[in-house]
């Protein structure tokens, strides 16, 4: 069998972009650390984003930018058709002409259909269309295709920088907090670790703090517990097997740590609206 999950990678700029072309039946990504600047557009479909437990909706022909240093959840429930661009961070400052010794040090992005205002309005829709560009591209891949895909990707990052940015300063902003880095760390830590039998202590005792204050910073930068994250984790990890290979269910479970069934169960039919088993049947489908 294979997977049902059709994905296509397009790099420009050595490696400091990438372009992802995803189709699937439904897709999870836990909460988890934006190191590069992301724009997520959807061909169609819908997805739920939470966007440091802020929560909104993402509808086919629409688009969302989410910044680096951003902790975010998304989770499309339906079959689903997604482009999503990555850009290295250095990368965009220096091209957007933010330059090391001056007193910028950065840029904020923001960028929804929720929070628009009326003179963002046709730079967003603009930047749909030349998304809608991209897919004749992928899917016909003419003679110097990539060319014309890195110009397309370029020519929205200039309007992105040029409507929907903030310039930053020395003066208005500091590094990333204490806090924030120990649960990049954390989520860092947890992503290499799932497998095995994590525990809350466990955590705790790996980063030298008690138990209480863990849980509490955890609680405060993700709206959730950490055996809720550490479950979610799994599930998504579960999930793509489950759709991409052919080993059976309880091995699956086992690989990726999960040995309470009922629980896992529950979540998983609250996350994706299925058993494992629709999931499976529907894979053998379609491949």
């Amino acid at each position: 069998m294979g997977s049902s999950r059709l994905e296509k990678h397009y790099e420009a700029q050595d490696n400091l972009i990438r372009v992802d072309y995803i189709t699937d039946q439904g897709q999870y990504h836990a909460s988890h650390w934006n190191s590069d600047l992301e724009i997520i557009y959807l061909l169609n479909g819908d997805a739920d984003i939470i966007l440091e437990k802020s929560k909104m909706k993402l509808v086919q022909g629409e688009f969302i930018v989410i910044d680096v240093n951003r902790i975010y959840e998304l989770l499309c429930r339906e079959s689903f058709m997604q482009v999503s661009v990555h850009v290295d961070r250095e990368f965009l400052l220096s091209r957007a002409g933010v330059h090391p010794d001056s007193d910028q040090i950065g840029l904020m992005f923001r960028c929804s259909r929720e929070d628009l205002t009326h003179e963002q309005l046709q730079p967003y829709l603009e930047i749909c269309d030349l998304f809608k560009k991209l897919v004749p591209l992928y899917i016909n891949e003419p003679y110097g295709y990539h060319l014309k895909t890195e110009s397309i990707v370029l020519d929205i990052l200039y309007r992105i920088v040029r409507y929907f940015s903030i310039p930053l300063y020395k003066d208005n902003i500091g590094e990333l907090t204490q806090e924030q880095k120990r649960v990049q760390q954390f989520l860092d830590y947890i992503e290499d670790h799932y497998k095995e039998p994590l525990t809350l202590a466990d955590m705790a005792d790996a980063f030298g703090l008690s138990r209480e204050y863990f849980s509490r910073i955890f609680h405060a930068s993700l709206g959730m517990t950490f055996s809720d994250h550490l479950s979610r984790v799994r599930i998504a990890h579960f999930y793509h097997d489950l759709s991409a290979t052919d080993l059976p269910v309880m091995e699956l479970l086992d690989v990726h740590g999960i040995t309470n069934y009922k629980h896992f169960s529950k979540r998983f039919k609250e996350i994706y609206g299925c058993t494992p088993r629709d999931i499976r049947n529907l894979s053998r489908v379609r491949g």
